[in-house]
């Protein structure tokens, strides 16, 4: 059968032949686009799951299809696939072009830096259309993800970094490593929305534009829903995307086929129903980039400040009907958290109300964030603060021990410089390098395991400080 293809109103696409028509793009209110493991794209009803014709097939040969993006700027599909056979089949990066129904094999990543053995398992396209953006959650065949940008212009990749970190440098690798599947989406303000998933549990995060399009030592994630089970036990989430309304669908993927909606983080993930044909939601994309997306309650200032041992936490947050109240965590090394109060919400409902708790450190440092609670159990976690117990000058090492980079705290004032210098034990200089107290970041996944020292001064001299870790 011969496809005749024409364009059709702004931003919208016609595939007519033999009597059939299919649109795309054409309601971005009422559908998304599913995108199954073969290869083809199908509308999906987020009203309903009811699955609409197929508007795009990949040729033939091809498996294990995923991270598709559309281009709303020259109106094309990206995504992965999987050719070929036998133990190591070669993804390959690939374009769909609806105007003239072509497809076109594009440049990919460095080989080396791709799983062999299994598919790319999220992608999508960036507000302007210029960028596309996957994760692989084992960067060179470790346990490191990494974050990939394609250039539409250049027909090129860029490694931009394989460290994800929250607002405090605290790493989220392992997240990031262990839910390995999800799917990702960018909203109309060039935020990036990155759902990761795996058989037992989901967490949604989110990387604040401008998203890099260029190599960094690492990249700051907000994590916006915290480290939850999945609706069906054994069954993740595959696909995400946002419609002209805000409002974030999720699918699962074959053997459990569910269409899932959120409309606030408070409000949570909510059934629509099972999609109408199997397989399609394994991936997910849109032909919008939405403003507001996610209206949510939330913390939108958090402060933390220690004097003389007591450390005074003030915040202000959105709130909705739904909204219950806060709770208070504390920890010690940044990793492991536990409750020490919690703080009932202010009446009315809706608006933005101001709160305040006083908790006495007793450590040298204290990690402390806020959790929005709701009354249908959806948590909103705030950014993480760091507080020191100790008005000497000193240098704090988490996580201690260590194996792939460790995080400076207490080196006031904000935006200063230093100058890092790590020792082995035989007194060798294995590190020397200039550090900023608001990145203080140092890699040491390349240093033998054992005792090191770690020495730190202003970057014209001046007092030392030192501490000692272990790289495991």
């Amino acid at each position: 059968m011969k496809f005749i293809l024409r364009m059709c109103c702004a931003g919208s696409i016609v595939l007519a032949g033999s009597g059939a028509t299919a649109q795309v793009c054409t309601d971005n209110l009422n559908f998304v686009y599913g995108f199954t493991t073969g290869g083809i794209i199908y509308p999906v009803n987020v009203n309903t799951g009811v699955v609409g014709t197929s508007v795009a097939t990949l040729p033939g040969g091809s498996t294990s299809a995923n991270g598709v993006g559309y281009s709303n700027l020259n109106g094309k599909y990206y995504f992965f696939s999987i050719t070929g056979t036998g133990a190591a089949p070669s993804p390959e990066f690939k374009s769909y072009d609806p105007g003239t129904a072509t497809f076109a094999t594009l440049a990919s990543p460095s080989t080396a830096n791709l799983p062999t053995n299994q598919k790319i398992r999220s992608g999508c396209m960036n507000n302007t259309g210029l960028y596309y953006y996957t994760i692989n959650p084992k960067h060179t065949g470790v346990n490191t993800p990494a974050l990939y940008c394609y250039s539409v212009a250049g027909n090129s990749w860029t490694t931009i970094t394989t460290s994800f970190v929250d607002a405090l440098s605290v790493s989220q690798n392992t997240n990031f490593n262990t839910l390995n599947s999800g799917d990702m989406a960018f909203d109309g303000k060039g935020n990036l929305w990155i759902l990761l998933s795996n058989t037992s549990n989901y967490s949604l995060y989110k990387v604040a534009a401008p998203v890099p399009t260029t190599n960094v030592a690492s990249v700051t994630v907000q994590q916006i829903i915290p480290v939850t089970p999945v609706p069906t036990a054994g069954f993740g989430f595959t696909g995400v995307a946002f419609n002209s309304a805000g409002t974030m669908f999720l699918t699962t993927g074959t053997g459990n086929d569910k269409l899932y909606q959120m409309t606030t983080i408070a409000s949570g993930i909510t059934l629509v129903g099972s999609l109408s044909l199997t397989d399609v939601g394994a991936d997910l994309t849109s032909c919008i980039y939405p403003l507001g997306v996610l209206p949510v309650a939330a913390i939108t200032s958090f402060t933390a400040i220690c004097q003389q041992g007591n450390t005074s936490l003030n915040w202000t947050a959105m709130e909705d009907e739904v909204t219950s109240g806060y709770r208070v965590d504390y920890s010690a090394d940044g990793s492991n958290w536990s409750a020490i109060g919690s703080i009932e919400k202010k009446l009315p409902d809706g608006g933005s109300n101001h709160y305040s708790f006083t908790h006495h450190l007793q450590s040298s440092l204290g990690f402390y964030r806020i959790v929005q609670t709701s009354a249908g159990g959806h948590d909103i976690l705030s950014a993480v603060k760091w507080v020191s117990g100790s008005s000497l000058p000193h240098v704090i090492v988490r996580p201690n021990p260590a194996s792939e980079a460790i995080y400076l705290f207490n080196l006031p004032p904000s935006g200063s410089l230093y100058r890092a210098r790590i020792y082995d034990k035989l007194g060798r200089l294995v590190l020397n390098t200039t550090i900023s107290s608001n990145q203080a970041m140092l890699p040491i996944s390349n240093l033998k395991t054992g005792a090191y020292v770690l020495q730190v001064s202003g970057s014209s001299g001046g007092a030392q400080m030192t501490e000692t870790f272990i790289k495991r």
